[in-house]
């Protein structure tokens, strides 16, 4: 009787995605037992998440261990299939020379797959931009070339024969087979096959690729869709535009050779690209720094997809071994996250202490606090809790340690433990865990608060500037400021504890961090100001408002917006509705309304009031829908030239300045579209106006000026609230000139209350 080597009987490997699925003339098969592809949208924004946590762990590392970043995909299981006549349906003249069952893993490997395409159609949108005459042409294409072919390899195999001659890698059991000349529609009927069929097909002649987002394609409704709209969306925005906006959600170019050798991008070192991205002449999408960043930052991306992504392969010899471990491995339930691995620590640490249980001890109740922020106190799915444990990790270790922290659940357990372990005595670690839980406590308050009906921040109602602060996390929240979060959070602590003076000091932080964020945002991108925040708490200083305030000073001098002159010099070109965030611009507009009055020697102009004569910096004023949308007095495009002609200049396109900015309710804003000057004035005025008898001859004075307005924009006009901001401007006559004269003014007007008024906050 012959003896069983299990040894022999599976053959398991580690290997990147790039090695796993670049070998030539091999196809994936994918038996008809496994469901349809159907990643859904969070698990592709997962995986999104954690390329751009990946990269921006391997530049920010200071370890080289970290800096040795891999992001471990899972396992696959696969069996070789030697008789061809076992693929149903077939073309004999198109096999491929090996072919591989795919038992489990098709949903990652099909998304990867798909990935691929997106990135190769990027780089060649972004090639397209180069032309012969620029400096970087030839090494453009040279670098395009190679990530051009091997990409292509990820999902596509080159059977050497047929036409085309590349065909899709992975299909499906009796919905599609590997022909070597047929029709695409006929030979792939399921939706990713068939997709990157036409797409081969596309890129291999006059990449006229197929359109993600046409609504009368058959595909449209289906997972591969759906998912690639999300990943090229990503790729375009977050990913290309990084070096002008970004939340830091995506690492600009210039950091990402910090850490992460130029060989990984292009192969050998370029010091001439590297002097021109250097540059950062972003004065417009068609500069050599503007296109070399792009390139770059997708090219991050396909280095970490295909090179610091990977599997481990399981290839049993036999096929129901392969069919048995699939369902072993896929009956073990919800993994765990690295906090869930993390408590049966502070359990033992607690019972070896004290001898009694840890059931509502002090580390019970303080770790339900997280316990209840990362499930939603038992409304999150396993998807949601994942998530949660990220975002919390990585902003906790932040503050904890003034460092990234992986998305990888064996270095957030590493970094647990570490963390954990390192502390000497008992209090310490009980500190370590009440340090955890209130951070939760106060980043669900942050995810709850919606400040509805005017209602303050959980904690802080007793300040006499919480609705000032409210308002402001409001802001924050709606700017997608994450790193606020860990900036707050951290202050937060002592609001929870009762401590001294807490709630002013938390106040203070807030009103500071507001300030910080927005005179950076309101003269440039995102960039580098999260790096300011990890920089601060690397340097192990106490987060106090004595600490926190000279630092934040210190930094925009840097950065040459530390006075009122520099800034006001910056903002006035940069603060602007195409440049920077809308909440910043409203945010903007709400404070160069609070307090201030119309100029009755300038007309259309405003100075300032006395205090409480126009309260626009509360949660009321924020959340109101009367102030929802940002309007443009001077419309975006000037039909007719019913306007002044300087207004519309393509450099600095003064239309979109601060001082032709108002806010009005969304109904009306819409109403209000490219309408003249008259008409717009009256609506200004409808809405400044106080006296409801001058309301009610709102149709008359249309009349009187020759305006007809339909009667559906008489109720709108009738309906609106009070506003005040709007009372400059109603104050101007038809007669009066709207022009470029006048809004530079307003502009510069507008800029001195703003600084006034926010660097007090700091100072």
């Amino acid at each position: 009787m012959a003896v069983l080597n299990i040894k022999e009987s599976f053959i398991t490997e580690n290997k990147s995605v790039y090695d796993f699925l670049n070998q030539s003339e091999r196809g994936l098969y994918v038996p008809l037992y496994q469901r349809q592809y159907s990643w859904s949208s969070d698990n592709i924004e997962q995986l999104l998440e954690d390329i751009s946590r990946g990269i921006q762990r391997i530049v920010s590392s200071d370890k080289a261990e970290e800096a040795k970043e891999i992001r471990f995909l899972g396992t696959l299981i696969t069996v070789v299939e030697s008789d061809g006549t076992k693929i149903d349906p077939v073309d004999k003249e198109a096999i491929p020379q090996r072919i591989e069952k795919l038992i489990d893993g098709q949903q990652r490997v099909s998304t990867i797959a798909l990935m691929a395409t997106l990135l190769i159609k990027r780089i060649y949108e972004i090639k397209k931009k180069v032309n012969s005459s620029m400096r970087i042409s030839q090494s453009i294409d040279e670098i395009c070339t190679t990530w051009d072919e091997k990409l292509m390899t990820v999902f596509a195999f080159d059977l050497r024969r047929g036409n085309p001659r590349w065909k899709p890698k992975i299909i499906r059991s009796q919905s599609d087979y590997w022909t070597r000349d047929d029709d695409e529609d006929t030979a792939y009927t399921s939706e990713l096959s068939n997709y990157m069929a036409h797409f081969i097909k596309a890129h291999l002649s006059d990449k006229s690729y197929p359109v993600l987002s046409s609504k009368q394609h058959k595909f449209y409704d289906t997972s591969v869709y759906k998912n690639g709209r999300i990943i090229e969306d990503w790729l375009k925005k977050d990913v290309a535009e990084a070096h002008l906006e970004g939340e830091d959600e995506f690492v600009p170019a210039w950091e990402i050779f910090s850490n992460l050798s130029q060989s990984s991008i292009w192969e050998y070192d370029r010091p001439d690209l590297i002097e021109i991205l250097n540059d950062k002449d972003f004065s417009s999408k068609k500069t050599e720094s503007y296109i070399l960043c792009e390139l770059v930052q997708t090219l991050s991306v396909c280095h970490y997809l295909l090179d610091r992504c990977c599997f481990t392969i399981i290839q049993p010899t036999n096929e129901e071994w392969a069919f048995d471990m699939f369902q072993s491995l896929n009956a073990t339930g919800t993994p765990l996250t690295a906090l869930e691995t993390f408590k049966p620590m502070i359990v033992n640490t607690v019972e070896q202490t004290f001898k009694h249980k840890f059931k509502e001890s002090d580390n019970d109740i303080y770790f339900q606090k997280v316990e209840d922020f990362l499930s939603d106190k038992g409304k999150a799915d396993a998807q949601t809790k994942n998530r949660r444990t990220n975002d919390y990790l990585t902003s906790f270790f932040i503050a904890y340690k003034g460092i990234t922290i992986s998305s990888h659940f064996s270095l957030q357990r590493r970094e647990l433990l570490d963390a954990y372990k390192a502390l000497n005595d008992y209090n310490s670690k009980l500190g370590f865990v009440k340090k955890m839980g209130n951070y939760a406590e106060f980043y669900q308050n942050w995810i709850n608060y919606k400040g509805t009906n005017g209602s303050t921040f959980q904690g802080i109602n007793s300040s006499a500037e919480a609705d000032l602060a409210s308002m402001l996390i409001l802001f924050l929240k709606a700017s997608n400021h994450k790193m606020a979060i860990t900036m707050l959070a951290t202050t937060y602590y002592d609001v929870i504890e009762k401590g001294l003076n807490s709630i002013d000091s938390f106040v203070n932080i807030v009103k500071a961090i507001a300030a910080y964020y927005f005179l950076w945002r309101s003269t440039s991108t995102n960039s580098g100001l999260d790096t300011t925040y990890r920089e601060f708490f690397k340097q192990k200083t106490d987060l106090t408002v004595e600490s926190l305030k000279p630092y934040i000073i210190n930094k925009l001098n840097e950065k040459g917006i530390g006075c009122k002159n520099d800034w006001k010099a910056k903002a006035r070109n940069y603060l602007k509705f195409d440049s920077t965030g809308k909440e910043v611009i409203r945010l903007a507009l709400l404070i160069s309304a609070h307090d201030t009055i119309p100029d009755n020697i300038n007309k259309g102009l405003i100075k300032n009031g006395r205090e409480g004569c126009s309260k626009y910096l509360t949660v009321e004023k924020w959340i109101s829908n009367d102030l929802k949308t940002i309007e443009h007095i001077a419309p975006q495009t000037n039909k007719n030239s019913m306007w002044d002609d300087k207004m519309y200049d393509n450099q600095i396109e003064p239309y979109h300045s601060l001082g032709n900015l108002t806010l009005l309710p969304q109904d009306l804003n819409s109403s209000a579209g490219n309408r003249g000057w008259k008409e717009k004035l009256l609506y200004y005025q409808n809405v400044a106006e106080s006296d409801p008898d001058k309301i009610a001859d709102i149709e008359q004075k249309a009349l009187d000026l020759g305006v007809t307005f339909n009667p559906d924009t008489i109720q709108l006009l009738k309906k609106c609230h009070f506003n005040q901001h709007l009372s400059s401007i109603s104050s101007l006559s038809v007669d009066d000139l709207w022009d470029k004269d006048l809004v530079d003014k307003r502009t510069n007007v507008m800029l001195d209350i703003i600084w006034d008024r926010v660097s007090k906050w700091i100072l």
